[in-house]
């Protein structure tokens, strides 16, 4: 008898642990779904993050003073008036047996958020169904400034995914009806240390000989802001996303106009995706777009090389949020946005995500080889010759994509 008891009370607690941990998994996945991937060539994983520290990876990255020591907590109370304002409905999450394919897409291109890598699944998705793009006639960039429906051949296309300053109206005389809007932001703390970087800003603010450049700059970001208001990126210093957005300099000082304009950011696009969860983003964009996995498979481009990259003390992550403020306040709201379209994915999330990650490293070891070229700007991967056909379209970078879609397109419109 006694030794009955002592079974059924030892069953009893392991039962009572397994609940227990079932439970705490499924909090856990609340918060992050890629922990059990290949890690040893982990590039792939998340776009520019090799010299990120690990962060509070919570879903209201911005939302908890006492669990964000490092936030700007002077702006924390700007984000209620923006968080009031709903997200669209994720009505367009439905399985691939109920859903048509979403071929009508514009990409607001912004600067250093992992763009260029979203640019180049949208032109591989395209280029293989031989849809039309907006292109430019030259170069890769569409316009430095806002965009023009002159600026381009006349006509209306399937795509728009280079570089220009965000114009709704002009933009919407090119595209063809039902065309989704989908744009990508980043943490300014971040975005800021990779415009500095990437642009050569240390030549431009004449601070070459300095050990840290960047620290120097954001000890003290308005006298370089003032001192250097005519050279080329200074833009990309300060507020870049709300600056691509079509936001004026002058604008970007007021709250209010701050707040309205993110307002009207939520209503025209379908989609902001965020750089810190890269693949949970393209999750959310397949789904929207009734696409198949193997779709938004990439890899990546445009990460810069470790010559121009500066170490982002937390004091320093604080100063550049204050600084870029207005920016803070764009990247709270989306980031919250975005947690709640994800819980109206749906329960395979979390399963979705580790199948997705692990075609990822499967693509990487298929199509490249481990050695990286360094050009001291970017790195790329060298391609493995023994890899899938599609890897030569993977590895395509986004200026030699335009070219290619250029050449395409206007041969054909001589042959009509």
């Amino acid at each position: 008898m006694r030794q009955w008891k002592r079974c059924t009370l030892l069953c009893l607690v392991t039962a009572m642990l397994i609940v227990m941990l079932q439970s705490y998994s499924t909090l856990s996945s609340r918060h992050r779904y890629s922990e059990n991937i290949d890690t040893s060539r982990i590039q792939l994983i998340r776009v520019d993050q090799r010299n990120q520290p690990h962060e509070n990876k919570s879903r209201m990255m911005m939302s908890s003073a006492t669990n964000q020591p490092h936030e700007n907590k002077s702006r924390m109370m700007m984000s209620s008036a923006t968080n009031q304002h709903q997200a669209k409905p994720f009505d367009h999450l439905t399985t691939n047996d109920t859903c048509k394919p979403q071929q009508q897409v514009l990409f607001l291109k912004t600067h250093k958020t992992g763009s260029s890598t979203l640019t180049s699944i949208l032109q591989v998705y395209g280029f293989l169904r031989n849809l039309t793009f907006v292109v430019p006639e030259t170069a890769q960039i569409l316009s430095r400034g806002f965009f023009k429906a002159d600026q381009v051949r006349p006509g209306k296309y399937d795509m728009l995914v280079n570089h220009a300053r965000y114009n709704r109206t002009e933009m919407e005389k090119v595209m063809k009806p039902n065309t989704k809007y989908i744009t990508i932001i980043r943490d300014p703390s971040t975005q800021i240390e990779s415009n500095f970087g990437y642009f050569f800003l240390k030549n431009a603010f004449h601070l070459e000989n300095e050990t840290n450049p960047f620290r120097t700059f954001v000890l003290n970001p308005s006298f370089y802001w003032k001192t250097y208001n005519r050279k080329p990126f200074r833009n990309y210093m300060r507020n870049p996303n709300l600056f691509d957005f079509g936001l004026s300099e002058t604008d970007q000082e007021d709250i209010l106009t701050v707040k309205q304009f993110i307002k009207r950011l939520s209503e025209d696009f379908d989609l902001v995706l965020i750089q810190e969860y890269f693949n949970e983003s393209l999750l959310l964009l397949k789904k929207m777009f009734c696409w198949e996995m193997d779709d938004v498979i990439y890899l990546i481009k445009g990460e810069r090389s470790n010559n121009i990259r500066y170490t982002i003390e937390p004091e320093l992550r604080e100063t550049i949020r204050n600084w870029s403020w207005a920016d803070a306040m764009l990247y709270e709201h989306f980031n919250q946005t975005f947690w709640r379209k994800v819980d109206d994915y749906g329960p395979s999330f979390k399963a979705d995500l580790q199948e997705f990650e692990f075609k990822l490293n499967k693509t990487f070891h298929n199509c490249t080889l481990p050695r990286i070229y360094d050009n001291t700007r970017e790195t790329f991967y060298r391609r493995n010759p023994n890899g899938a056909r599609k890897c030569s379209h993977l590895l395509r970078i986004d200026l030699d994509f335009t070219e290619l879609i250029r050449e395409k397109q206007y041969k054909e419109d001589k042959t009509t």
